[in-house]
C-alpha cells in the first residue's frame, strides 16, 4: 500500500512545491542576497523560481571569471526586455581581446535601466568611463578602479550619495566638478589618486564622511568651505601635517578622526582638539612626534594609540571614555594614566610583558572609575615577572598602588606567542598582582591548544591548590571550537 506524500502521519514530508507559492516579490528579495553563480545554482529549485533567478536586479560578474559571451548574452536580454537592474558589478570578463566598446554597451544599459549602483574592479587597463555615466541620474554608488576618468562638463549624478575612487587616473578639476554638483553626495573615498594635489569641499556640499588612503598627496591640502564634516581619515605612508584648511568652526561637527603618519606636536593637537568639540573617536597610527601629550575632552568616547613608538608620557582625562587601546611596546619610561569616570575597556597589544610593563598596566587601571572587559594580545613570550610582594612595590616606588584592581573581564588573546612552564606561571602572577577578573576569556589558534591552554590551565589549577594565592575556584564555562581559533571562557572566584 502506497502512502500519502500529503499525510504528514505518515512521517513523509508535503510534496506541494511552496517555492512557487511564494510571491514574487519575496523571491526577488531572497535572491538579491546571492551572487549571480550562486542565484543561478538555486535556478533548479522550481520553474517559477527559474524565472526571478535569470532576471535578478543584482548583476554580479566579478567574483567568478565570467566569459564576454556570457555577460553580453545577460545584458542584451535585460535590454531588450527592460528588466530594472540595481547593481552592476563587473570585473575584468576571461578574455584577452579588447573590451572598451563592450563594457561601454553594458554600462549603457545599465544607466538606461535605472542603475544604483555600479563597481568596477580591475576592470580594464587604459579604459576611459564614458560621458554618459556620469548623467545617470539613478545611480546612488559609483565604486571604480583602475580605470581613467576624462573631464567632461556635463555631470548631472543627482542622486549620487557615495564615490569611490582607487587607483583612477583623473583631473583635479574632474573631482571638483562632482563634489560641487553631486548636491547629495555624502561620502567620498579617495585611495592611491596621485594626481590630486588639492581637495577643495565646497560651502554647498553636503559632505559627510571623508577618506584618503594610499598615494593622495595632497600638497594643497584639504579646503574644507563646509561644517557637514562628520568622519575623517587620513591613511597616508608617508609623514604629512595636517592637511584640512578651514575657518575656524567649521571642523565642529567632526566625530571620528583617524590619521595615520601624522607629524603633529602635541601643542598642535591640543589646539586642534579645541575646535573638534563634537569629536567622538580619536585614533593615532605611526605618529612618531607624538612623544609627551594630553588629551582633554569632554565628548570623546573611543581613544587609539596604534604604533606611536616616540610616546614617553600619556595623559587622557576624558570623564565619558568608553574604550582605549594602546597598541605599542609597555616598558619603560613610557607612562600612561586614564582619568575616566565611565565603565571602560582597555585593549592593550604588545610584544611582551615584564614587572615594569605591569606596574604600567596597574597604574593604567587605577586611574579608572571601573574596567568591564581588559584585553592584552601578546606576541612574544612575555618576559619574567619578579614582583614578590609589598617589599618589592615598595623598592619600586610604587606602594601607592595598592591591591589589584578588580574588572568584568580579562580576555587574552595568546595566539601569536609560546609559553614556557616557567612563564605561564610568571605571566599569571603579574596578571593578578595588576587585576582581578570575575571572567577570563582565552583565544588561541586551534592547533595550538595543548601549548598554549593546558599549561595555563594547569598552573591556574595550581593556584587554587596553593594557600599564598586568593584564588578559590575555576569554572569552565563555554568552549568554543571553529576551524581557526578555540574560545576557552574561565569564572573565577576569588
Amino acid at each position: 500500500m502506497m502512502k500519502d506524500c500529503n499525510n504528514p502521519k505518515d512521517g513523509q514530508f508535503n510534496s506541494k512545491d511552496r517555492l512557487s507559492d511564494l510571491p514574487d516579490s519575496i523571491r526577488r528579495r531572497i535572491v538579491s542576497y546571492l551572487d549571480t553563480k550562486e542565484a543561478y545554482r538555486t535556478s533548479v529549485l522550481s520553474k517559477r523560481w527559474n524565472q526571478v533567478c535569470v532576471t535578478n536586479p543584482n548583476l554580479d560578474f566579478y567574483r567568478h571569471k565570467f566569459t564576454v559571451e556570457y555577460i553580453d548574452a545577460r545584458m542584451q536580454r535585460y535590454s531588450k526586455e527592460n528588466l530594472p537592474i540595481t547593481t552592476l558589478r563587473l570585473d575584468h570578463p576571461a578574455t584577452d581581446l579588447p573590451l572598451g566598446c563592450k563594457v561601454d554597451e553594458w554600462l549603457e544599459i545599465a544607466v538606461r535601466n535605472q542603475v544604483a549602483e555600479i563597481v568596477l574592479e580591475r576592470s580594464l587597463a587604459n579604459y576611459k568611463l564614458p560621458r554618459f555615466l556620469f548623467c545617470a541620474k539613478s545611480l546612488r554608488i559609483l565604486d571604480i578602479a583602475n580605470v581613467e576618468m576624462p573631464y567632461y562638463e556635463d555631470v548631472d549624478l543627482v542622486s549620487l550619495e557615495l564615490l569611490l575612487l582607487s587607483n583612477v587616473v583623473l583631473e583635479e578639476r574632474m573631482l571638483f566638478h562632482i563634489v560641487s554638483s553631486c548636491l547629495n553626495l555624502k561620502d567620498l573615498r579617495l585611495s592611491f589618486c596621485p594626481a590630486i594635489k588639492t581637495l577643495v569641499i565646497p560651502r554647498h556640499s553636503k559632505l559627510e564622511y571623508l577618506y584618503i588612503d594610499g598615494d593622495v598627496p595632497l600638497d594643497g591640502g584639504v579646503i574644507l568651505e563646509t561644517s557637514s564634516l562628520r568622519s575623517f581619515m587620513y591613511n597616508i605612508q608617508d609623514e604629512n601635517p595636517w592637511p584640512i584648511i578651514s575657518n575656524h568652526g567649521l571642523l565642529r561637527n567632526l566625530r571620528h578622526l583617524l590619521v595615520t603618519c601624522l607629524s603633529i606636536t602635541a601643542e598642535a593637537l591640543a589646539e586642534l582638539l579645541l575646535e573638534l568639540t563634537s569629536l567622538e573617536k580619536l585614533v593615532f597610527i605611526g605618529c612618531d612626534m607624538l612623544t609627551s601629550i594630553k588629551i582633554s575632552h569632554t565628548q570623546l568616547k573611543h581613544i587609539g594609540l596604534y604604533g606611536c613608538d616616540n610616546l614617553l608620557n600619556v595623559v587622557i582625562d576624558v570623564p565619558n571614555l568608553k574604550k582605549f587601546k594602546f597598541h605599542g611596546e609597555i616598558v619603560p619610561p613610557l607612562s600612561i594614566t586614564v582619568n575616566s569616570g565611565a565603565n571602560c575597556t582597555i585593549h592593550v597589544k604588545t610584544r611582551y610583558f615584564d614587572t615594569d610593563g605591569f606596574f604600567i598596566l596597574k597604574k593604567l587601571l587605577k586611574g579608572l572609575n571601573s574596567c568591564n572587559v581588559l584585553k592584552i594580545m601578546l606576541d612574544h613570550e612575555p618576559f619574567e615577572f619578579d614582583h614578590d610582594g609589598d617589599d618589592e612595590e615598595e623598592e619600586s616606588g610604587n606602594a601607592e598602588l595598592g591591591p589589584p584592581c578588580d574588572i568584568g573581564e580579562l580576555q587574552l588573546n595568546l595566539s601569536y606567542c609560546e609559553f614556557s612552564s616557567s612563564s605561564v606561571l610568571a605571566f599569571l602572577n603579574g596578571l593578578f598582582w595588576t587585576c582581578r577578573p570575575t571572567i577570563i576569556s582565552l583565544r588561541v589558534k586551534s592547533g595550538h591548544h595543548k601549548l598554549k591552554v593546558e599549561p595555563l590551565l594547569n598552573k591556574l589549577a595550581d593556584m587554587v591548590k596553593c594557600l599564598e594565592h586568593p584564588l578559590k575556584r575555576i569554572e569552565v564555562e563555554e568552549t568554543n571550537n571553529d576551524s581557526q581559533y578555540l574560545d576557552v571562557q574561565l569564572r573565577l572566584c576569588w
